[in-house]
């Protein structure tokens, strides 16, 4: 397991996870002329991860196309396992391989360094030095951030705070460290003090987006979409390739009124993490996040879109009948899992969702009877069974 971070740590033990076996012995035989003690070398990111957890690592060097678990997946698994997280990590690509938005992504969450192949002993050497000295300048703040989240964790806030005010002292000037000290004091429910962290850390890094979302979070609770939408812009120009971010934006793009934006962001955050296809897919993506806003309207426009492209998808049927019945809009609910039905006539939770609609639209004799029919199809359907005991006792009330 990794350790903690500490000023008295080597970083003379590596983890290199490297797809290609020639370049990963060569890459081996590199770090060990660079003084290192120990290199673990992996084929692929799920061995990296292994050996991570059963081995003491100081530092990581780790190809962004690595097999089973790429590169930025295994950076952001680094980064959200506390004692992991602080952990020099390198990235390394071929020349021209990452787009500027994909280094961006990167740094979201704090990258290291990047190394560009074909790589030079001179090179890797600069780079892992450079990492490693900022790693060092930086070990006692990041030892009161870790000691702070632990406090957090149980509630011992007054140590907590003792831990953030060091660790502030011993980073001042490092975004991240004022970033994650905002972080805590916002899960301490310091609002006001976790801002003042977040500004800080922008004005130490204008480009560091982490803090420019945490301060859009802050006002989003705050029930500011206004201010929320223009911090969370402001991460998205710096760093589009982050799907929570343009989710976020897009909420609070919608909360104030800004559909055609909003839509705009989410197709974003929809292709952020890799192209989803075909075209009926995305827009059912999309319809998914509307209806979580609770904009069924918008999500029915969507789910319409992937029924054009993908008309058997009895998925897309059943998603659309819940946002025409959450806009109490029941005949075309009923209208829609009808339609449904000629394509899948013996799907039980069709047969449900329309008895459903048909309820709700008081037509409470078809609802019965078309729970029945979701009985005979699948005789252990328990919640076909209780609304069909509910409908039964309320057709009797209304006798």
């Amino acid at each position: 397991m990794a350790v903690q971070p500490s000023e008295q740590e080597t970083h003379s033990r590596f983890l290199l996870i490297e797809g290609e076996g020639r370049i990963r012995r060569l890459l081996s035989s590199m770090l060990q002329g660079a003084g290192a003690r120990t290199v673990h070398s992996a084929p692929s990111g799920k061995a990296g991860r292994e050996v991570l957890l059963r081995e003491p690592v100081d530092a990581v060097v780790c190809d962004w196309s690595a097999p089973e678990l790429s590169g930025m997946e295994f950076l952001k698994s680094v980064r959200d396992l506390p004692v992991t997280k602080y952990l020099p990590f390198l990235m390394m690509s071929r020349v021209g391989q990452l787009k500027e938005e994909e280094l961006a992504a990167t740094r979201d969450h704090d990258v290291d360094g990047h190394l560009f192949k074909p790589i030079t002993p001179e090179d890797l050497q600069g780079k892992v030095r450079g990492a490693v000295e900022r790693y060092n300048r930086m070990a006692k703040a990041y030892t009161h951030l870790a000691r702070a989240a632990a406090f957090v964790d149980i509630g011992e806030k007054d140590e907590a705070r003792r831990e953030i005010r060091e660790a502030q002292l011993a980073g001042a000037d490092s975004a991240r460290v004022w970033s994650e000290a905002g972080s805590l004091l916002t899960a301490m429910q310091a609002g006001d003090e976790a801002k003042q962290c977040h500004r800080r850390s922008i004005e130490i890094d204008r480009n560091y987006a982490r803090a420019y979302d945490s301060l859009g979070a802050i006002l989003e609770q705050e029930g500011n979409a206004e201010g929320a939408a223009q911090f969370f812009l402001t991460s998205a120009r710096l760093s589009p390739r982050n799907k929570t971010r343009q989710f976020s934006l897009a909420k609070n793009l919608l909360a104030k009124g800004d559909v055609e934006e909003a839509r705009a962001a989410v197709r974003r955050g929809i292709e952020a993490e890799g192209e989803i296809s075909p075209q009926s897919a995305r827009n059912a993506a999309a319809a998914e996040f509307f209806l979580a806003a609770g904009r069924a309207d918008l999500a029915e426009e969507e789910y319409a879109f992937a029924l054009e492209g993908d008309p058997a998808n009895v998925h897309y049927f059943n998603r659309l009948g819940i946002a025409f019945r959450r806009q109490k809009k029941y005949q075309e609910a009923i209208e829609n899992y009808r339609k449904a039905l000629k394509v899948a006539p013996n799907d039980p939770v069709l047969h449900y969702n329309l008895a459903l609609a048909l309820a709700e639209s008081g037509q409470w004799s078809q609802a019965v009877g078309t729970l029945r029919r979701a009985l005979v199809l699948d005789p252990r359907f328990k919640a076909a069974e209780e609304l069909l005991r509910r409908i039964e006792a309320r057709a009797k009330q209304a006798r």
